[in-house]
């Protein structure tokens, strides 16, 4: 079976419930994680920095749409870096 590219596989899941880890082949480029925000629960995605300070907001998806959020990040990584690195057809 032949797995096809898209913004989603490029997510992991972490060992931590609720966080995935997106990477650029084996660049970790951004953080999505379940947070609550005034008694709802999201999706919140952030770009990914050693320094915790200097991760910049994505935005926020609702809890069912990590298809949603993958895919807003990919786009964002593109626009800020340029072209990836990855195998993406």
């Amino acid at each position: 079976m032949v797995q096809h590219w898209t913004p989603l596989s490029q997510l992991e899941r972490t060992l931590e419930p609720g966080v995935w880890l997106m990477f650029d082949r084996s660049r970790r480029i951004a953080i999505v994680r379940m947070v609550t925000v005034r008694g709802r629960r999201l999706l919140r995605s952030v770009t990914y920095d050693q320094d915790p300070a200097k991760r910049l907001l994505i935005g926020y998806f609702p809890e069912d749409a990590l298809r949603l959020a993958a895919e807003c990040t990919w786009s964002e990584y593109v626009r800020a870096t340029g072209p990836p690195i990855s195998n993406r057809r």
